[in-house]
């Protein structure tokens, strides 16, 4: 009887072990399928970049092909690019700079001062915005712009991405600011700060890889941004996104072009989320964690 015993809590041994060995194999395959069908669409947009005419239609797909850099020298010769390029990044910056400036101390009213205000029901008014279609906003602001004489220019879209991102910035923030003591306010006001210097002094200061978090996500967003912009300008101040639309001509889809197009408005994106992404993690878990 002991030797059976022995032997099957051996063999239990040996399963668990073999089973402990698998586990970090077995997530590490798993890991390495979610980037593969995660990361595909943007790999065949760049594959496709490479690719002529014919192949880009051709069916099924070709991955396996002659490259070419026809496509690049067409796109990088057209002086326009670089223009789109540079309104986006003017019309992103200044929205993101201004929703940020008018977000942080708002979220701050909202988090402080919640036992003297029905503040949370003002949250929610300001996270109803957010449910408005994009869409719906279009004829409206484009009859101001037209009236006011401001439509394609920067001032409509900075004026636009803003409104729609002071509302998003605000349940960004808010999240961080709840993160940081309230008696760290109430320090800098008994050694005789007024309010805004204690929020300029203290919670700004603590709070700042939540600030981070919310401008690299709230100046993505405007980077992105295609159907304002499309229908707010005409030629001055068209943005990026809006010139894949060019590559819809009578003749038929230029992908190849097109894909080079969207694979460098994403670049600058990519290269950004690379450069601060220890700071937007850090930022993230520090937004998690209440003090």
């Amino acid at each position: 009887m002991i030797a059976k015993f022995l032997t099957t809590t051996t063999d239990l041994s040996v399963s668990q072990s073999r089973r402990l060995r698998l586990r970090p194999i077995t997530t590490v395959v798993l890991g390495l399928a979610f980037v593969g069908l995660w990361s595909f669409p943007f790999l065949y947009m760049i594959l496709s970049t490479l690719k002529t005419p014919i192949d880009n239609i051709s069916m099924p797909p070709k991955f396996v092909f002659s490259p070419t850099a026809e496509n690049y020298r067409t796109v990088l010769g057209n002086p326009d690019v670089l223009g789109f390029l540079r309104s986006s990044l003017i019309v992103a910056s200044a929205s993101t700079a201004v929703a940020l400036v008018l977000a942080f101390p708002a979220a701050y009213g909202l988090v402080r001062f919640r036992r003297f205000y029905r503040t949370e029901r003002v949250a929610y008014v300001f996270l109803l915005l957010q449910l408005l279609p994009i869409i719906s906003l279009v004829f409206p602001y484009f009859a101001i712009g037209q009236r006011l004489g401001i439509r394609d220019t920067y001032l409509i879209l900075i004026i636009v991405y803003t409104y729609w991102n002071v509302a998003w910035g605000i349940w960004l923030i808010r999240g961080f600011i709840e993160a940081v003591p309230a008696e760290l306010d109430e320090a800098a006001l008994v050694d005789g700060c007024s309010r805004p210097q204690a929020l300029w002094r203290v919670v700004i200061p603590v709070s700042a890889k939540g600030l981070v978090a919310a401008a690299i996500l709230i100046f993505i967003g405007a980077w992105n941004e295609f159907t304002l912009a499309f229908f707010l300008t005409a030629r001055s101040a068209r943005t990026y996104p809006t010139i894949i639309g060019f590559f819809l001509t009578h003749s038929g889809i230029r992908w190849g072009e097109m894909f080079v197009a969207a694979t460098l408005g994403t670049l600058p994106i990519v290269v950004f989320a690379l450069m601060v992404r220890k700071s937007f993690i850090s930022s993230l878990s520090f937004g998690a964690v209440k003090g």
